[in-house]
C-alpha cells in the first residue's frame, strides 16, 4: 500500500480509489488511514492534529460512511445504523461482513446498500465540507448495492465534486459492477499471514492463538469478534459434523442435518465456508511440518483430521462443500443440500 500514499504525497491520488481484498484483512483499516490522511492538517495522518483525533474516534464531519444494512429502520438509510457501525469498528478494526451482520440482526436478513441511501449520500455531498478542506466518502462493500443503485453511484464517481475523494473497500471486486471498477483506481491489498495473528494476540494464551489461527487465518477481524465469543468459532459444530459424516449412519447424519437445518442460513454458509478451510488445513498439515505440540485444539487434532482427509478424495471434499454452497445461494432446500454433502464428504473420506 505504499504506493497509494505515495500516489497522495505526489498530489496524483485518484478521487475515487478501490482497496480491495480478503474480509476481515486489511482493507478496511487502510481505508481509515486513508481517509485520516486526507482529512488531516497535515496531510499526514499524523493521529495528534484535531482532525486525526476526530477520524479516530470515527466523528469527523466531513467523513461520511456507507455500509450494508438490513431494512426496518426509520430512515431507510445507514444512517440508521451509523452509531453501530461506529461501535463496531471501534472494537474491530478489521470489522468484516459476518460480525457486522450478527451484530445488527438475528434473522435471515441481507444485507445491501438501497437506492435511498446512494440519494442520501448526494444530499450530504451536495452541502460544503463543514471544515472548508478534503471531504471522504468511505463506502464498505460496494458489492452489497442494489443493482439499481449502482448507476447513481457510477454518477457519483463520474462526476466528482471538488476536493471530495470516495474510498470503495471491497471483499468481493467481482461481484462489482465493470463499469465501476474501471472508473475508480485499483490498491489490492495481499492477505494476512500468521504473524498478524500472533502480533494481534500476543498477550493471548498459546493454545487461544493457535485455535483462532486455525479457525479464522487469514480473517482477523471475524477472529477478534470470535475471542470475546468463542462459541461464534462453530468448531464444535464441524467436530460433530464431519465426525458423523466419515461414520455414515444414517439416523446420525438425519439428526445432524436436522440441527444444522435449524441455523440461520447465513451462519450455515459461513459453516461451511469454515470446513472447507478446516479441512483444508487439515489436508495440508503434513506438508506444512506443523509441530505436533500445534495440532491439539481441544475439539480438534488436526494430526488426526490430517489422516482422515486422504489425497484421492480431498477434490471430493471441495466439490461437495463449494456445491452445498453454491446451493445454499441459489434457495436449493436447505435439508436436502446438507443430507447429499453429508453423504459425499462420507465418500470422499474414504477417496471415493
Amino acid at each position: 500500500m505504499d504506493q497509494l500514499f505515495a500516489a497522495h504525497a505526489g498530489k496524483k491520488l485518484h478521487h475515487a480509489n478501490l482497496i480491495y481484498g480478503g474480509a476481515g484483512e486489511d482493507p478496511l483499516p487502510i481505508g481509515l488511514r486513508l481517509a485520516a490522511t486526507l482529512l488531516c492538517e497535515t496531510k499526514t495522518a499524523c493521529g495528534t492534529c484535531r482532525n486525526c483525533k476526530r477520524v479516530e474516534k470515527l466523528e469527523h464531519p466531513d467523513l461520511n460512511f456507507t455500509f450494508p444494512f438490513v431494512s426496518g429502520g426509520s430512515t431507510g438509510t445507514a444512517d440508521d445504523f451509523l452509531k453501530d457501525f461506529r461501535q463496531a469498528l471501534l472494537k474491530n478494526p478489521f470489522l468484516d461482513p459476518d460480525s457486522w451482520q450478527r451484530q445488527i440482526t438475528s434473522k435471515n436478513q441481507q444485507l445491501q446498500i438501497p437506492v435511498k441511501e446512494i440519494q442520501n449520500l448526494q444530499q450530504k455531498l451536495s452541502l460544503t465540507a463543514a471544515e472548508g478542506g478534503n471531504r471522504v466518502l468511505l463506502i464498505w462493500m460496494p458489492e452489497q448495492i442494489k443493482t439499481t443503485a449502482s448507476n447513481k453511484l457510477l454518477k457519483l464517481i463520474e462526476e466528482p465534486l471538488p476536493n471530495t475523494f470516495i474510498i470503495l473497500v471491497s471483499h468481493r471486486k467481482n461481484k462489482l459492477l465493470p463499469t465501476i471498477v474501471s472508473r475508480c483506481a485499483p490498491w489490492s491489498c495481499k492477505p494476512l499471514d500468521e504473524s498478524s495473528f500472533d502480533q494481534h494476540f500476543e498477550n493471548s494464551p498459546e493454545q487461544t492463538k493457535r485455535l483462532l489461527s486455525m479457525v479464522f487465518a487469514p480473517n482477523l477481524g471475524a477472529a477478534i469478534t470470535a475471542y470475546d465469543d468463542p462459541e461464534s468459532t462453530q468448531i464444535d459444530r464441524f467436530a460433530e459434523w464431519m465426525r458423523t459424516c466419515y461414520k455414515g449412519v444414517p439416523v446420525e447424519i438425519t439428526s445432524v442435518v436436522n440441527e444444522l437445518a435449524s441455523l440461520p442460513k447465513e451462519s450455515l454458509k459461513t459453516l461451511i465456508f469454515r470446513s472447507l478451510h478446516f479441512l483444508e488445513r487439515g489436508f495440508y498439515h503434513n506438508v506444512q511440518n506443523t509441530p505436533n505440540s500445534a495440532t491439539d485444539l481441544g475439539v480438534i487434532n488436526v494430526q488426526k483430521l490430517s489422516g482422515a482427509v486422504v489425497p484421492k478424495g480431498a477434490s471430493g471434499i471441495t466439490k461437495s462443500l463449494g456445491d452445498c454452497l453454491n446451493d445454499l445461494e441459489r434457495n436449493v432446500h436447505v435439508k436436502t443440500t446438507l443430507t447429499h454433502t453429508s453423504y459425499a464428504l462420507y465418500s470422499a473420506f474414504r477417496g471415493n
